[in-house]
């Protein structure tokens, strides 16, 4: 029983980071895209 728990947390875990990841790419390229066009200006 302890060890399906675990594997369920695990699991959790892993699409949590799978749907995050994306998310947190755009808002780091965007954050990148936006000092570039600080600094061509």
């Amino acid at each position: 029983m302890k060890m399906k728990s675990i594997s369920i947390f695990a699991l959790l875990i892993y699409w949590s980071i799978i749907l995050l990841a994306p998310v947190i790419s755009k808002e780091h390229k965007g954050y990148k895209g936006q000092s570039k066009i600080t600094l061509n200006k």
